[in-house]
């Protein structure tokens, strides 16, 4: 499961997908509390479909970028934000660090993942661990987006990616 950022899965993704809107930029809140801004987006490489949002937490947590299943975010068009409901600065800390040159394996998302799950074990009781093999599918409210413009994003993205591309 190879990850692109998605300015080099797509790098026209701003005219093709997001009507030359970038998401880049966008501040992300937890509750009332700014958490940072969107670095970049991670993209599956056998599906096209969004994984993470690369989080730069800027002064809630300095100089931590963390990545965000995105899934777990909800798009305010008008205010242009990204909430996350529930996130705590603890949890935040607890993320492992992303990096430019970090090699992003299942034993990383896993960290990821378990970080998050607290956030939605009570929307989902019955969530049991997670099988040697990992599939997306396994664990919808991770990597479902829900948002349908976000999903027309996704689906735009999908069927014109640009296959010029460097693997992270």
């Amino acid at each position: 499961m190879a990850l692109y950022k998605l300015s080099e899965y797509n790098p026209n993704y701003k005219d093709e997908i997001f009507d030359g809107n970038d998401i880049k930029r966008i501040d992300v809140y937890a509750d009332d509390n700014r958490v940072g801004f969107v670095v970049n987006i991670l993209v599956d490489e056998s599906d096209g479909r969004f994984r993470y949002f690369i989080i730069d937490t800027g002064f809630w947590i300095f100089g931590k970028r963390v990545l965000l299943p995105v899934g777990l975010a909800r798009l305010d068009y008008e205010k242009k934000h990204l909430f996350v409901p529930k996130l705590t600065k603890e949890q935040v800390k607890n993320l492992p660090e992303w990096s430019e040159d970090l090699a992003i394996d299942n034993d990383y998302e896993e960290q990821v993942r378990g970080v998050y799950r607290p956030l939605v074990l009570s929307v989902m009781p019955g969530m049991l661990g997670t099988p040697a093999v990992y599939n997306y599918t396994l664990e919808p409210c991770f990597y479902e987006l829900s948002d349908p413009n976000f999903r027309t994003y996704e689906e735009n993205l999908r069927n014109g990616r640009n296959l010029n591309r460097a693997k992270i």
